[in-house]
């Protein structure tokens, strides 16, 4: 194996080696004098989004360090092919990957203990993942011969999850029979959805507080939401429609009172539906944007924030902390994003000034102010 090259990431990096506390290091074996763009949220101090670039070196070689206080999933891209990778990070360990970009399935991966049992636990699952692989190829080869692609996404769908059910099978068990060990917490996900609390609370305390705490929770709060809204399902269903009146709620706003969408009609002004929450990153992220358009716009625009599946006190504290100064409420229950067939966050619907829905657009996407421009300038 050739020598794995250390390579300064950022300048501004250097001075600050010394407090860093995890490290990867990596030889690409089809890659060179590239560019590998990491991403990954840091929950600790604060909460931010991450994005950096390390230089992949003539070697395929490459070395990137960071100071984290709680584990993160992070995002591995090769700049030259787009290939993505996903890996977790861990406070005060250390990794080593070797092996083509192309193939994760084919990496080799070393590093501290914890990285060895995960690597342990990750050969255990490979067959899965190589089955999944297949998949995926006969589908893409499928699609390139011409192939009909709602009968190809049929045959993908009913092979995935019959992969699937064997791999609950092995995850489930293993989980439950190492509660003590942290690496169960990064297969959490890899179960069916019905086995997922409970598996987390068959964690143990030192495990469920300890380094992927910020992870787990994430996890716990994604999963309750959702049971939440499936219990809404059964009792609302979709009202949204292009072009008809928007469903009206009254919810209550950051200061107790009720607020009541429709109160807003008939003033002249357009008026966006924006569902949000403070655990959702890419919501804040896009928040500066918002305010530039709100405050642009503000003579013809309002816009009603609604925290969804929130715990108040984060609601708050996400409001005050942003500075944010439109209108903002809270749903208590998921029966309002039901309603309007939210699938995603954040998710913004444009209304009329009458009232009637103009626009739906789910994430931080360039047309929802585009759309904004057009009818507002």
């Amino acid at each position: 194996m050739k020598a794995v090259v250390s390579v300064v990431v950022l300048a501004a990096m250097t001075l600050r080696l010394s407090a860093q506390n995890f490290t990867i290091k990596g030889h690409f074996t089809d890659v060179a004098n590239d560019t590998l763009s990491i991403g990954y949220v840091q929950r600790e101090p604060e909460k931010r989004i991450v994005d950096v670039d390390v230089v992949v070196d003539a070697g395929g070689s490459f070395t990137y360090s960071c100071e984290i206080g709680q584990a993160c999933q992070a995002e591995l891209t090769i700049r030259s092919s787009g290939r993505r990778a996903n890996l977790f990070f861990v406070p005060d360990e250390r990794m080593e990957i070797e092996g083509p970009s192309a193939s994760v399935n084919d990496w080799k991966i070393r590093g501290t203990a914890f990285y060895q049992r995960q690597e342990s636990v990750r050969q255990m699952l490979l067959p899965f993942y190589r089955e999944f692989g297949a998949v995926r190829v006969r589908y893409e080869k499928g699609l390139a011969d011409g192939l009909d692609r709602d009968r190809l996404d049929s045959i993908r769908g009913a092979a995935n999850r019959a992969i699937n059910k064997r791999l609950w099978q092995v995850v489930h068990p293993y989980i439950m029979d190492h509660p003590d060990d942290e690496v169960s917490v990064t297969i959490l996900l890899a179960q069916d959805f019905p086995d997922i609390l409970p598996a987390i609370r068959r964690l143990s305390p030192e495990v469920r507080n300890g380094r992927f705490r910020e992870y787990i929770d994430g996890i716990e709060g994604m999963f309750s939401r959702l049971a939440q809204e499936m219990k809404a399902v059964e009792a609302a269903t979709l009202e949204l429609e292009e072009g008809k009146p928007a469903p009206d709620f009254t919810l209550k706003d950051i200061n107790g009172r009720d607020l009541r969408l429709s109160s807003l009609f008939g003033r002249g002004k357009y008026v966006v539906v924006d569902f949000w929450g403070s655990w959702c990153s890419w919501c804040i992220k896009g928040f500066p944007a918002m305010a530039a358009y709100y405050n642009r716009y503000r003579e013809c625009l309002e816009i009603v924030g609604v925290a969804c599946h929130d715990k108040e006190e984060r609601w708050k504290a996400a409001v005050a902390k942003n500075r944010i100064p439109w209108l903002q409420v809270i749903s208590p229950d998921g029966t309002t994003e039901v309603r309007y067939g939210v699938t995603g966050y954040p998710f913004k619907v444009i209304l009329s000034p009458k009232g009637r829905v103009v626009g739906c657009f789910k994430g931080e996407d360039a047309s929802f102010y585009g759309m904004l421009d057009r009818l507002l300038q």
